[in-house]
C-alpha cells in the first residue's frame, strides 16, 4: 500500500471536512454545506462518502479529493499537504535521502540565482542610463511596456563583472554563477567574467514559469553571435526548452493547437498581438524531447519557420524528427488479419511559409490579420514537402532523379499520416513527379517498410519476428480481464476529454434504473481490478478535477515512482491493436451507445481515432463495471453462508441492488428502436 492510500485509509473526508469547521448535514448518500471557498446562502458544497470526494456545484465549479480539499483549504501545494494528512493520520513519511535533499536544495538555490539574475537585468532595462540604446531596439521592434514586463526583457550592461558583482553582493558564489550560465571562464586566464555583455537579455523558463536560462541578443551588428544562449546546465537543456511555452500552455490545450515558431522575438510579438498559442524553438531544429512535451497539450503542431532558405533547412529537419519519432513503431494485427503498425505520435502537422519572405515576428507586426489567415490556410506536411521536392525538380528532371526524390519522402509520409491519407499523398506525389500510378508506388513503399522492420536485427541478434504479438499490451500474457481495463485506462490518458462520454453512459443507465443508482454512477477506480491500474485512475480523476490545464505534469509527480512505467506505457500503448481482442469479448453493443451518430459524424473531421474511441470506450467501461459486479456478487455468497439473519437479509438486499444493475449493463448490449439506451 502506498503512502497516499494508506493515508485514505486511515482520514474519512466527511470526518475531516466536519472538524475542519465546515456543518455538512446529511442528505441521501452525500453531505451538504455552503461552500467554505466562496460565499454564498444556498448549499452547494457536496461531500461523497462512497468516493471519498467533494465537490462545490457553485461559483468554485470544482473539486477533488481529500488532498485536494486541504491544498485549497490551506493554500498549500500537494506536498506540504501530504505532510500535513500524514501527520493527521499517524502516517510516517518516507524521508529523502541527504544526497538527494541536497540535490534538491542546491538546484532550488540554482532556480533563485536565475530569478535574480533576470531581475537585476530587467531593472536595468527599464532605468539603467547605459541601456538606452536597448530601450531604443525594444521600441524599434515594437515592443510594448507590458510585454517587457510580461517576458521579463532586460539588459547585459557592457562591463565584465557587472552581473558577478552584483549577485555576490547578495549572497551567490563564483562556482554557483559559473554553474547557472551567468559566468564563463577564460581559457587562458581562467579568470570568471560575465558571459552576457551589452545585449538584450531574454529569460528562458520552464513549465512552470520558473527561471532556467537567457537568449541573449546582440545589439551591435559586429558582435557576434547574434544570439548567445546560456550553456547546458543542470537545469537548461535548449534542446528540450520550448520559449514561451508557459505563457502558451493554456492557450495550446485550449485549441489543441501550437504553432513553433524560429526565435524569441517571433513568439514574443505573437503574444503581444494576441496570438498566445505561439512557441519557440530558439533556432534549433524541432528535437525529440520537445515533440514529447507538445504532444500533451496539443493535437496539432503548425510550423511556422522564417521562410529563408534556413528556415526552409530547418523545417525538413523538423519534419525529419517528426519522421523518426513516429516511425518507432508498434506491430499488431488488425480484424481482418492484416499487418498494421501504429504509430507512437499521434500529432497532425502542419508547415506554413510566411510571404514575400517575410520573418513571423515582421508578418505579425506589419499585418496581423495576414498572419491569423496564413496559420489557418496551413498545409498539411504531405502538401509541404510534396510541393517543395517538386519545385525544387528542374523541368528535365530524369526518370532517376524523380525516382530519387520518391524514395527520399515516402518514409516520412509514411509515417506522418493514416492509411487513408497515405493513399491521397501518395497518388499527389506521383502525379508530381510523374510517376505513373500512386497505388503502385504505394505498395512498394509498403514492402520496403515491411521488409525493413522485418530485417532489423533484435537486440538479441536474431531478426525480428515474422508473426506480429496478438496484442502489444504494455504488460506480457495479459488476461481479458486485464486487456479490457489497460484499454479503458489508455483511451482515457491519450483522449482524456472521452471521460465525459463514458459518466454521460453510466448516468444514461442509472436514470433508467433508479433502483440501482448507487451501483451504475460513473466509473470509479473500484472498477480498476488490478491495484496499479487502479491507482493510475484514482490519480487521473483527481489530476483532472484539481488540474485541468495541467493534469498530465500534476498525475506524474503525483504517482509513486514505480507507477511511472506503467503510465508512460499506457500513454504509448496503440489503442487499435486492443479492438479485435475485446469485441470478440465483449457483452455490449457499442451501437447501442451511439445515441446521437449525426453528432458523432459532425466532429468526425476533427479526429477520427477519437470518434471510434468515442463510441467504442463507453461500452468497454459498462463491460468493466459487469464484472466487477459480478465478482462482488460472487463475494457477498460467501458473506451470505455465515451470516444471521439480520446481516442475511441486509446482504440480499445488496444483492438485489447488484442484479437489477447487472441486468440494466447487460441490456445496453440491444438498443431499443429509436436508438436510446434502455
Amino acid at each position: 500500500m502506498s503512502i497516499i492510500q494508506e493515508i485514505r485509509a486511515k482520514l474519512d473526508l466527511v470526518q475531516y471536512i466536519s472538524q475542519s469547521g465546515v456543518p455538512l448535514r446529511k442528505a441521501g448518500r452525500y453531505f451538504t454545506a455552503c461552500c467554505p471557498f466562496h460565499s454564498e446562502k444556498t448549499p452547494s458544497f457536496v461531500v461523497f462518502p462512497d468516493s471519498q470526494t467533494w465537490h462545490c456545484f457553485g461559483a468554485c465549479s470544482t473539486g477533488g479529493d481529500i488532498f485536494s480539499y486541504v491544498q485549497r483549504r490551506e493554500n498549500v501545494d500537494f506536498s506540504e499537504a501530504l505532510r500535513l494528512l500524514a501527520q493527521k493520520a499517524g502516517v510516517q513519511l518516507q524521508t529523502r535521502t541527504a544526497e538527494q535533499q541536497q540535490r534538491e536544495t542546491h538546484l532550488n538555490k540554482l532556480r533563485s540565482l536565475l530569478s535574480e539574475a533576470a531581475r537585476f537585468y530587467h531593472q536595468r532595462l527599464l532605468n539603467a542610463p547605459d541601456a538606452a540604446e536597448a530601450r531604443a531596439y525594444v521600441a524599434r521592434r515594437g515592443l510594448s511596456e507590458a510585454t517587457l514586463v510580461q517576458f521579463q526583457i532586460g539588459y547585459a550592461p557592457s562591463g565584465w563583472h557587472s552581473a558577478l558583482d552584483r549577485l555576490k553582493q547578495i549572497g551567490y558564489s563564483e562556482s554557483e554563477l559559473l554553474e547557472a550560465g551567468i559566468l564563463t571562464r577564460h581559457e587562458e586566464s581562467e579568470r570568471l567574467y560575465d558571459r552576457f555583455r551589452d545585449r538584450l537579455m531574454i529569460p528562458i523558463c520552464d513549465e512552470s514559469g520558473q527561471v532556467i536560462g537567457f537568449g541573449a541578443r546582440a545589439l551591435k551588428p559586429e558582435a557576434q553571435p547574434k544570439y548567445l544562449n546560456s550553456p547546458q546546465t543542470p537545469l537548461f537543456d535548449k534542446s528540450a526548452a520550448l520559449f514561451a511555452l508557459h505563457h502558451a500552455r493554456r492557450s495550446i490545450r485550449e485549441s489543441e493547437t501550437a504553432v513553433i515558431v524560429e526565435g524569441y522575438m517571433d513568439a514574443i510579438q505573437a503574444h503581444q498581438h494576441g496570438f498566445t498559442n505561439v512557441v519557440a524553438q530558439m533556432g534549433t531544429a524541432l528535437t525529440q524531447a520537445q515533440l514529447k512535451t507538445l504532444s500533451r497539450f496539443a493535437r496539432r503542431l503548425i510550423l511556422a519557420l522564417d521562410a529563408d532558405e534556413a528556415g526552409a533547412r530547418a523545417t525538413l529537419r523538423g519534419l525529419e524528427t517528426v519522421r523518426q519519432v513516429a516511425s518507432v513503431q508498434r506491430v499488431f494485427v488488425d480484424p481482418s488479419g492484416a499487418l498494421r503498425e501504429s504509430s507512437r505520435l499521434n500529432l497532425e502537422i502542419q508547415v506554413v511559409t510566411p510571404p514575400n519572405g517575410k520573418d513571423p515576428d515582421d508578418l505579425i507586426r506589419e499585418n496581423p490579420q495576414a498572419w491569423r489567415d496564413l496559420i489557418a490556410q496551413a498545409q498539411g506536411v504531405a502538401e509541404y514537402v510534396i510541393n517543395a521536392a517538386a519545385a525544387s525538380l528542374p523541368a528535365n528532371a530524369t526518370l532517376a532523379e524523380r525516382e530519387q526524390i520518391a524514395r527520399e519522402l515516402l518514409p516520412l509520409l509514411l509515417a506522418t499520416e493514416n492509411n487513408l491519407q497515405q493513399q491521397a499523398n501518395v497518388q499527389l506525389l506521383a502525379y508530381k513527379l510523374r510517376l505513373g500510378s500512386g497505388k503502385a508506388l504505394l505498395e512498394w513503399a509498403l514492402q520496403q517498410q515491411r521488409a525493413k522492420r522485418l530485417d532489423r536485427p533484435q537486440p538479441n541478434g536474431k531478426p525480428a519476428q515474422t508473426q506480429p504479438p496478438a496484442a502489444p499490451a504494455p504488460a506480457t500474457s495479459l488476461a481479458h480481464s486485464e486487456a479490457r481495463q489497460e484499454y479503458c485506462l489508455a483511451a482515457l490518458l491519450q483522449y482524456p476529454n472521452l471521460l465525459a462520454d463514458v459518466q454521460r453512459v453510466f448516468r444514461q443507465l442509472a436514470a433508467a434504473e433508479p433502483s440501482a443508482q448507487a451501483e451504475l454512477q460513473p466509473l470509479c477506480a473500484a472498477d480498476f481490478a488490478r491495484p496499479d491500474l487502479r491507482a493510475i485512475f484514482e490519480a487521473f480523476l483527481r489530476a483532472r478535477a484539481q488540474y485541468e490545464e495541467d493534469w498530465l505534469n500534476y498525475l506524474e509527480a503525483q504517482l509513486p515512482v514505480d507507477l511511472r512505467p506503467v503510465l508512460e506505457q499506457l500513454l504509448m500503448a496503440p489503442l487499435e491493436a486492443y479492438e479485435h481482442r475485446l469485441r470478440q469479448m465483449s457483452e455490449i453493443d457499442p451501437r447501442a451507445l451511439s445515441k446521437d451518430v449525426a453528432t458523432l459524424r459532425e466532429i468526425a473531421a476533427l479526429n477520427p481515432d477519437e470518434l471510434r474511441h468515442r463510441t467504442a470506450l463507453p461500452h468497454q467501461a459498462l463491460s468493466l463495471r459487469l464484472s466487477r459486479l459480478r465478482r462482488e456478487c460472487t463475494e457477498l455468497s460467501y458473506l451470505m453462508q455465515e451470516a444471521d439473519e439480520a446481516q442475511l437479509q441486509e446482504h440480499l438486499q445488496r444483492n438485489t441492488v447488484y442484479l437489477r444493475a447487472i441486468r440494466a449493463l447487460m441490456q445496453a448490449a440491444h438498443p431499443t428502436p429509436d436508438g436510446q439506451l434502455l
